[in-house]
């Protein structure tokens, strides 16, 4: 284990190593030290300072391989996340590939489910349209029937009723051998028939207990009309005139044409039920007529949705952001009233639309001027007009204007350039007097402000010997303050009362003085504001 330590051992543990100092240099001054002891001082010198550089360029060298390698990781790094970017944009154009996969076979499973159901749906219709169409088929043959049934009943009707008339002519002629009065009783009785009511509905508790709550029970009107009649041919209603082989003849003419009566009656009410199931017949047709149509429209309304739904075809398509000018929706855009246009015409629409925006500029540029020009024309016509108002007044003033003394000295005076010349002379000398005594005004008011300086500065020491004894009186002030206070804490309530009184009075005195303090300094203040105001008037000696 040990020679294994002395082998991995390397050059920086050498130089981690201290030198150890001779004995001598721990233990004896440096003037004690012998010439041999300064040698091997010197030698270990020499040691220690080489073992420093090789430390120091040690130390260099690990920093320039440390840095390297800080750069190569760097670098690593960089490489490093590059890749990992590249990776993870080809991972979302993968990902992005796979939902629009995805997405294609949604759509496409929903279409085969959209149109697997219309095509249901068309046969279902399909289905129920047949179905009306053949009830429609035996409804109009079933109102054939009908119609037929009817016709031939109204024919036997006609006969019935002929062979009716026949009967009521017959009467006469088979009571040809009785007289006129008797002939017309029997006509008389012969039309005469029993009064029945119509047709009672009768109910009852068991009726109401049955299972068909429309259950009632219908009393035959002519068993009653008969069993009436039977009454009328009872020997109680026979005339006494008449005889009895009469009666019972008439009984049996009566009784004949009754039956006969009777039985167009019947064929009547045959005739009306017909003619009724035909007319609820007929209703019940054109309901269905409404249904078939009605049936007929949903029917084509889907063959026409079908028809959309094939020739409608979804493409899914991929765009950029800016190709697609649909407004956004709350969560999801909807593309369905959205239109595909190609990119030139796009590109046609803008060079129009650039085209149409140039010449509108142009023709803003061109009003633009023309209201400029028109502006600058309105500005020249009223520089002109107050010019004409400038000469007008001028030559107002020309006109009004009074003759002096120095004016006429100017008109009619022969050399007034001398006269110039001279008055120039007096302004040069004015303007010198004004000069030098600006000059002297000037020298007093610098004299008077050195002055005023000095004297602040004098107010400004006085205000410091007076703030340095302010400070000693406040001092001072506190300690009485404290020995009042230590003096007035035995004082009765009286006591401290007046003493406040006092202390308050004090106050009000010094705020007076200091208001009217303030209010000196405010006067002087606005004097000296207002002799501001005033000429100064220096006088010089």
């Amino acid at each position: 284990k040990q020679w294994y330590q002395r082998r991995v051992r390397g050059p920086e543990d050498e130089l981690q190593k201290d030198l150890e100092k001779p004995e001598f240099m721990l233990t004896k001054a440096e003037e004690q030290w012998s010439e041999e002891e300064v040698k091997i001082a010197k030698e270990f010198e020499k040691k220690e300072k080489h073992l420093f550089e090789e430390r120091e360029k040690y130390r260099k060298a690990l920093e320039a391989e440390l840095k390297k390698l800080q750069t190569a990781n760097v670098e690593s790094m960089n490489s490093f996340d590059e890749k990992l970017n590249r990776l993870f944009r080809h991972r979302i154009e993968i990902q992005k590939t796979v939902n629009q996969e995805e997405l294609k076979i949604v759509r496409l499973g929903r279409s085969i489910y959209q149109q697997d159901f219309l095509e249901d749906r068309e046969g279902e219709l399909s289905k129920i349209l047949d179905e009306l169409k053949q009830t429609k088929v035996r409804a109009q043959e079933e109102v054939g029937e009908i119609k037929r049934a009817i016709d031939r009943l109204k024919d036997e009707h006609e006969l019935i009723l002929q062979e009716d008339k026949v009967i009521e002519k017959q009467f006469k002629k088979d009571f040809a051998d009785v007289d006129a009065f008797t002939l017309d009783i029997l006509a008389k009785l012969y039309k005469r028939r029993p009064k029945v009511t119509k047709q009672k509905i009768v109910t009852n508790e068991a009726t109401a207990r049955s299972s068909n709550p429309f259950h009632v029970k219908v009393e035959d009107p002519d068993k009653a009309f008969l069993e009436a009649m039977s009454e009328l041919d009872s020997d109680i209603h026979r005339p006494d005139i008449l005889e009895a082989d009469t009666w019972e003849r008439f009984i049996e003419a009566r009784s004949f044409k009754v039956e006969s009566e009777l039985k167009v009656k019947h064929h009547n009410q045959k005739i009306q039920d017909l003619n009724n199931y035909l007319q609820r017949l007929g209703e019940e047709d054109d309901a269905m007529k409404c249904r078939i149509e009605k049936a007929f429209q949903q029917l084509n309304d889907l063959r026409e949705r079908k028809l959309r739904f094939l020739l409608n075809l979804e493409i899914q398509l991929l765009l950029k952001q800016g190709q697609v000018e649909v407004d956004p929706g709350v969560f999801s855009t909807k593309f369905e009233q959205a239109l595909l246009i190609h990119r030139s015409v796009i590109e046609d629409l803008n060079s129009q639309i650039v085209t149409l925006g140039e010449a509108k500029v142009s023709a803003m540029v061109d009003c633009k001027d023309y209201y400029k020009n028109i502006h600058l024309l309105e500005w020249e016509h009223e520089k002109m007009m107050m010019e004409g108002e400038d000469l007008n007044t001028k030559t107002r003033d020309i006109q009004t204007l009074r003759v002096t003394k120095e004016l006429q000295v100017f008109l009619f005076a022969e050399n007034n350039q001398q006269r110039m010349q001279k008055e120039i002379q007096t302004l040069e000398k004015t303007i010198k007097l004004n000069e030098n005594m600006h000059k002297r005004k000037v020298s007093d008011k610098k004299r008077i402000l050195d002055r005023l300086n000095a004297l602040i500065r004098e107010k400004e020491s006085e205000c410091g010997v007076l703030d340095a004894e302010l400070k000693e009186l406040a001092v001072s002030l506190v300690e009485r303050q404290q020995i009042q206070e230590a003096c007035v804490a035995d004082l009765t309530p009286a006591a401290n009362q007046r003493m406040k009184d006092i202390v308050a009075r004090r106050k009000l005195v010094d705020l007076a003085k200091s208001q009217s303090q303030e209010v000196a300094v405010l006067r002087a203040e606005v004097e000296r504001l207002r002799m501001k105001t005033f000429p100064a008037l220096v006088q010089n000696n």
